[in-house]
């Protein structure tokens, strides 16, 4: 699950950007209401994500993200009209109005939380296609797991091929 931290000056937005996050597998670490608070807190926390306004305490966006840690990812939610005037590198911003939906796709979009699921279902896939491969080389030449496994991972070395694709070719798939 990836953190949060939110930085609006008013509690009511914060509030409404915490219910719009809530069970969509982002989790809200940390409320700030000022520029110095947040900065403290992207470097104590854990997070992933800055979620703003256009400006907080008097602090643009676009120095907030530069004095962010590296692998903490800034995202301003603006007025449309405002959206040209941050320009920082690194920051994603989403223009004003903004639901629910927009929201969660921006951020998994922004975080690449989509292309790490793909190749989570990816990795798994391949899981089960060298878990066939081996039940088939233990069913039919009467091989221990660990013999298959060595078998798999030797013929895939020996060829120069990946793993799933001997496990593929032994499948005959």
């Amino acid at each position: 699950m990836d953190r949060v931290i939110l930085a609006f000056s008013k509690a009511e937005t914060a509030d409404k950007i915490t219910r719009m996050l809530d069970g969509s597998g982002f989790e809200v670490c940390c409320v700030c209401r000022s520029g110095d608070e947040l900065l403290r807190a992207a470097i104590e926390l854990d997070a992933s994500l800055v979620i703003m306004g256009f400006k907080i305490g008097g602090m643009l966006a676009e120095n907030i993200a530069s004095e962010l840690p590296p692998d903490i990812k800034l995202m301003a939610i603006v007025r449309a009209d405002a959206a040209d005037m941050l320009s920082g590198e690194g920051i994603f911003v989403l223009p004003l109005p903004v639901n629910r939906q927009s929201l969660i796709s921006s951020i998994e979009i922004f975080l690449g939380v989509i292309e790490k699921r793909r190749k989570t279902r990816r990795r798994s896939e391949d899981e089960k296609i060298i878990d066939t491969a081996k039940l088939y080389l233990m069913e039919k030449h009467h091989m221990t797991e660990e013999q298959a496994h060595r078998f798999l991972q030797k013929r895939s070395m020996d060829t120069g091929a990946k793993l799933t694709d001997t496990a593929r070719l032994i499948l005959h798939i």
